[in-house]
């Protein structure tokens, strides 16, 4: 088992070797990365929180009036091995690229 900061070290490591950056501090809100989009750049944002259970990583990006990352959040157990964690963190980061790259002002370019 790892500490909540061993894990939100990890996170944010991961993020960041996926171009995404940090707020300084990192809080809830850990990072954000921008992406083109027909109407110009558009920020999206990842979010940690939690309970003494779970943890969870959520995004936030708007495509017509509503977070379309409302449904890719993963929940991560406290007692995640780095090995889970690390596949938890690649499975959000992919399904968050892939959801922000089929949204209709970024297939508009």
């Amino acid at each position: 088992m790892n500490s909540k900061k061993e894990i939100l070290q990890f996170i944010c490591n991961y993020l960041q070797s996926n171009g995404w950056i940090l707020f300084d501090p990192p809080n809830s809100a850990l990072s954000f990365k921008f992406y083109d989009s027909a109407i110009g750049k558009k920020e999206a944002q990842v979010y940690f929180s939690g309970d003494q259970y779970h943890w969870c990583l959520s995004g936030l990006y708007y495509s017509q009036g509503r977070n379309i990352l409302e449904t890719e959040s993963v929940l991560i157990p406290v007692d995640s091995t780095m090995h889970h964690l690390a596949d938890l963190c690649s499975a959000f980061v992919n399904n968050v690229e892939t959801a922000i790259a089929n949204s209709y002002a970024v297939r508009l370019l």
